[in-house]
C-alpha cells in the first residue's frame, strides 16, 4: 500500500515495486486462491479448534497438508526412530522387571485395552477402580452393569417413594401380573377413590389400608408407569447399595452411573482400571502416545521388521536394527511406508505378478538344469516353486521418497493420476464457457450441452450397430458423435439469440433442464425401453463396447511417446530450417519441445499406476491448443473476439454478428459435448440420470479463474480438480466438514469476479488492460 501511495503522489516506485507491479497483475487469480485459503483458517479455528488459536492453526495445517497429498500426492512425514517408541520400550522394560511376558498377541489386546483407557480417561479409570472395589464379588460384568444401570432409574422414581411403596409392591408382586396391570391402569385414571374402589384394592394388597386416598392414587400412577416387576427390581437395587453404604445421591453413585453408560459398561471400566494400574506401575503417563506407539510396533510386525513373538525380545534385539537399516516412515493412522534398501532418493514398487511366459521359461530352464537330481515335479514335469523360485515382476511405482534428515518427502503417483483424470472434463468444459465469454456471451448451458453430447456418444458406444468396429474407428466416432450433440444443443440458444434477441442466459438455463430431464426419461423409460439397461439394478445405460473406450496410457508402448517426441523435434526443425541455417542456437527450442513431449508422455505413463489415466488427457491438450490457435490465429476467431468486444464496430466492419453469435455458442456446446463424451468413454463407460452433477456449472468457475484465457485453463482446471480430489482426505485427516471446500470455491469465484478486493489486499497496481481483462460479458443489455 505504501508503494501505491508513492505512485499516487508521483514518486517513482522502487525496483521491487516495479517488479511486483509487472508480476502481480498476472497473479490475481493465484492471489484469489491464496486469499480464499487464508480466510478459511478462522473458520477452522472456530469450528475445529473451538476458539483455541493454536489448535485451530494445527487443524488448518493438517487440512491443507491433506489437501495437497490427496490431490498431487506430495506430503512430508517423519521417519520412525527409537525416540518415537520410547513409551513402548518403557512398557516392555516394566513388564520384564515384573516377571511378566508380552507376546505379539498380547500386544494387540493391550493396544485395544489402551484404546479403551483413552476413551474412558485415566483419571476416570482410577476413580472407577475405587468405586468398583465393593463389587468384586460380582464377576459377571453384564450383571454388574445391569445393577449399576438401576441407579438413575431409582433416582427417577425416588427413593422415598420406593420405600413408602415397599409393602404394597411386595404384596402385589405375589398377585397375577395381568390383574395387577389392569388394576393399576384403571386406578391411575381415577381422580378420587370410592369405598368400593378402596375395598377392591385392599383385597389384592391389604397394606393399602395404611395409605391415604391421595397417596394410593399417586402410587397407582407410578405402578402403571413402571410395572410391579420393575419396581420390585428397583427396591432390590436400592437395598443393595444401602447395604454397601453407597448413597444414591453421592459422587460414588454418579461414577457408578457413568460406568453403566459406557459402551461396554463394567467390563470397559474394569479393563481401563487394570490398564491404568499397569501404566502407573511402569511410570507411563501419556496413554495416547503409548497407544500410537503400540500401533507402530504392530505395523512393524506386519512388515516383518520385527519377527520374534516375544515383544520384549523383539524390542531389545531387533528394533534398533529395524529403524536404522530400513527406511520406516510414519503415516497418519500409524501406517508405515517401508523401504528395505533405503537411499537418499528411492522408489517403492507395489508387488506385481510374474509374467506367465517368463515363469514358464524360467521353470523350463530350471528343470533342464536340475534334470536327474530328484527335484520334485508337478504333473506337467515343471519343478515346483520351491525347486525353481520365480522372481515376481516389479509392479507399479507406489511411493517415491526423498529423505530430508528426520523427515521424508513422499510422492504417491496414484493421487496425481486421479487428479489428472478428474481435471480433464473441467478443463474442456471451462474452454466451452470461456469461448462464450470471448464472444461476449454468458453460456451458462454447459451442463445441458454435456448431457446432450454424452447421451449421443454413449449410444454410439453401446449400440450393436457399431459393435464390430475396430477401436481406432469406434473411439473417434464416439468422440465426433458427442461433439455433434453438444454442437446442436449449443446452436439452439445461438440461433434464438441471433434472430430473436432472446438472452442466452435464460435460454441456456432452460435448455439445461430440458437436456437433463430428457436424458432422465431416455434412460428410465420402460414402455418403450429406449436407452435403459434392463439387466441393471439401477437406472443406467448399457456399458459401452470395449472398442469404444479410450485407451489408457499404461497400455501404450513407451516407444510411441519417444516417437512423438522425435516427430515434434523434426517438425520444429523443419519449420525453423531457414532461421536455424542462420543461427544454430535456434535449434534449442525444437529440441526442448521434443524432449518435453517424450519425457512428459513417459512420465504420465509412469504415474498411471491404476490404469485410469487415458488418452483423453492428450485430447484435452489438443483442445486447449486448438481453441487458443482458433481465437488468436484465425480470421473467424478474430471476428468472434471483435463481436464480443464491440458488436457495433464489428457490424460496421462488415462482420456478421448473428453468424458469430450462433457459431460461438455452437462451438462452445461442441466443446462441452466433447468433455461429456470423454468422461463417458474414458472413466464411467455408461451413463446414469443426473450423471454430471454440476460439472457444467463448475466449468463457469474454472473459466473465471482462468480469466477466459485458454492457456491458463489447464492450471485453473487442475486447481479446481485438486480442491475436489483432496477434499475427502482433508475431511478425514482434519475432521472438518466437506462443506469447507465449497466455501473455498465460493470465495475464489467471488475474489476473481470482484478482483478489486484482491488488488486492494495485495497492493496490485492497476494496468491498462485491467478493465478489459475483468469484462468478460456484455451484460443483460448486450
Amino acid at each position: 500500500m505504501a508503494e501505491m501511495t508513492m505512485q499516487e503522489q508521483g514518486t517513482p516506485p522502487s525496483g521491487l515495486g516495479r517488479a511486483w507491479g509487472r508480476l502481480s497483475s498476472r497473479l490475481v487469480p493465484v492471489l484469489a486462491v491464496v486469499t480464499a485459503l487464508l480466510i478459511t483458517i478462522p473458520f477452522m479455528i472456530v469450528t475445529g479448534g473451538r476458539g483455541d488459536f493454536s489448535r485451530g492453526l494445527q487443524i488448518a495445517g493438517t487440512a491443507y497438508s491433506a489437501l495437497i497429498e490427496g490431490s498431487i500426492g506430495l506430503v512430508i512425514n517423519d521417519t520412525v526412530s527409537l525416540d518415537d517408541l520410547d513409551q513402548v520400550i518403557v512398557l516392555a522394560a516394566a513388564e520384564t522387571q515384573s516377571g511378566g511376558d508380552l507376546d505379539r498377541r498380547d500386544l494387540r489386546r493391550f493396544g485395544l485395552a489402551i484404546g479403551t483407557l483413552v476413551e474412558v480417561g485415566p483419571e476416570n479409570a482410577r476413580r472407577y477402580a475405587e468405586v468398583l472395589a465393593p463389587f468384586a464379588d460380582i464377576e459377571d460384568d453384564e450383571e454388574l452393569t445391569e445393577l449399576l444401570a438401576g441407579i438413575p432409574e431409582v433416582q427417577a422414581v425416588g427413593a422415598e417413594t420406593l420405600n413408602a411403596m415397599r409393602p404394597l409392591i411386595a404384596e402385589l408382586e405375589q398377585q397375577n401380573r395381568g390383574d395387577v396391570r389392569a388394576m393399576a391402569e384403571a386406578y391411575a385414571a381415577m381422580e378420587s377413590l370410592s369405598a368400593e374402589d378402596r375395598a377392591a384394592l385392599e383385597t389384592l394388597a391389604p397394606s393399602a389400608a395404611d395409605y391415604s386416598d391421595e397417596d394410593l392414587l399417586t402410587y397407582m400412577d407410578v405402578l402403571d408407569d413402571q410395572g410391579v416387576v420393575r419396581l420390585a427390581r428397583l427396591v432390590a437395587t436400592m437395598d443393595t447399595f444401602e447395604e454397601m453404604g453407597i448413597a444414591l445421591d453421592s459422587p460414588e453413585a454418579a461414577d457408578l452411573t457413568a460406568i453403566a453408560e459406557l459402551d461396554d459398561g463394567a467390563e470397559a471400566a474394569r479393563e481401563a482400571a487394570e490398564t491404568v494400574a499397569r501404566l502407573d506401575a511402569a511410570g507411563i503417563v501419556n496413554a495416547t502416545a503409548l497407544q500410537e506407539q503400540i500401533q507402530i510396533v504392530r505395523s512393524m510386525y506386519d512388515q516383518n521388521l520385527l519377527t520374534n513373538d516375544d515383544v520384549i525380545v523383539a524390542l531389545t534385539n531387533e528394533l534398533e536394527a529395524a529403524t536404522s537399516q530400513n527406511l520406516v516412515v510414519r503415516r497418519p493412522g500409524n501406517r508405515l511406508v517401508v523401504d528395505r534398501n533405503p537411499a537418499l532418493f528411492g522408489i517403492i514398487y507395489a508387488e506385481g505378478r510374474a509374467d506367465p511366459e517368463q515363469v514358464q521359461a524360467q521353470a523350463a530352464e530350471a528343470a533342464a538344469a536340475q534334470e536327474g537330481t530328484g527335484v520334485e515335479e508337478t504333473e506337467g514335469g515343471i519343478p515346483t516353486p520351491e525347486a525353481a523360485p520365480i522372481a515376481p515382476e516389479r509392479g507399479k511405482p507406489e511411493t517415491v521418497y526423498l529423505r530430508l534428515g528426520g523427515s521424508t518427502l513422499l510422492f504417491f503417483p496414484a493421487n496425481l493420476e486421479t487428479l489428472l483424470v478428474r481435471a480433464i472434463p473441467f478443463i474442456i468444459a471451462g474452454l466451452a464457457v470461456a469461448l462464450g465469454f470471448k464472444a461476449g456471451l454468458f453460456n451458462i448451458g454447459a451442463e445441458g450441452q454435456l448431457y446432450a453430447g454424452a447421451i449421443i456418444g454413449v449410444w454410439v458406444g453401446f449400440s450393436p450397430l457399431f459393435a464390430e468396429m475396430a477401436w481406432y474407428i469406434h473411439v473417434p466416432l464416439v468422440i465426433v458423435a458427442g461433439i455433434f450433440g453438444g454442437f446442436l444443443w449449443g446452436a439452439i440458444p445461438g440461433a434464438l439469440k441471433a434472430f430473436t434477441g432472446a438472452h442466452e442466459v435464460i435460454v441456456t438455463i432452460m435448455l439445461n433442464y430440458i437436456a437433463i430431464l430428457l436424458v432422465d426419461w431416455l434412460i428410465k423409460s420402460t414402455e418403450p425401453v429406449i436407452l435403459l439397461d434392463i439387466t441393471a439394478t439401477t437406472p443406467r445405460t448399457p456399458f459401452i463396447h470395449q472398442s469404444a473406450r479410450l485407451p489408457v496410457l499404461s497400455d501404450i508402448a513407451p516407444f510411441i511417446f519417444i516417437a512423438l517426441g522425435v516427430l515434434v523435434l523434426l517438425l520444429g526443425l523443419w519449420q525453423r530450417r531457414t532461421q536455424i541455417a542462420q543461427d544454430i542456437r535456434l535449434v534449442i527450442r525444437p529440441v526442448v519441445y521434443g524432449l518435453l513431449v517424450a519425457i512428459g508422455g513417459l512420465f504420465l505413463q509412469w504415474i498411471s499406476v491404476r490404469g485410469a489415466l487415458h488418452i483423453g488427457f492428450f485430447i484435452m491438450l489438443v483442445a486447449v491448443w486448438f481453441v487458443d490457435w482458433f481465437l488468436n490465429r484465425t480470421t473467424l476467431g478474430f471476428e468472434l473476439r471483435t463481436v464480443g468486444t464491440n458488436p457495433n464496430a464489428a457490424r460496421y466492419a462488415g462482420m456478421s454478428v448473428p453468424r458469430n453469435v450462433i457459431f460461438a455458442l455452437a462451438f462452445s456446446g461442441a466443446l462441452a459435448g466433447l468433455a461429456g463424451t470423454i468422461e463417458i468413454s474414458g472413466v464411467q463407460f455408461n451413463m446414469q440420470p443426473a450423471f454430471f452433477s454440476g460439472l457444467g456449472f463448475d466449468a463457469i468457475a474454472v473459466a473465471l479463474l482462468a480469466r477466459s484465457n485458454p492457456r491458463h485453463m489447464i492450471f485453473a482446471g487442475l486447481m479446481w480438480a485438486a480442491l475436489l480430489t483432496g477434499a475427502g482426505l482433508m475431511q478425514v485427516r482434519a475432521n472438518i466438514s466437506i462443506d469447507l471446500v465449497k466455501i473455498i470455491q465460493a470465495m475464489i469465484i467471488m475474489f476473481v469476479a470482484a478482483d478489486a478486493i484482491i488488488r486492494y489486499i495485495w497492493a496490485v497496481p492497476k494496468t491498462t488492460d485491467t478493465v478489459q481483462q475483468s469484462t468478460f460479458v456484455k451484460g443483460w443489455g448486450g
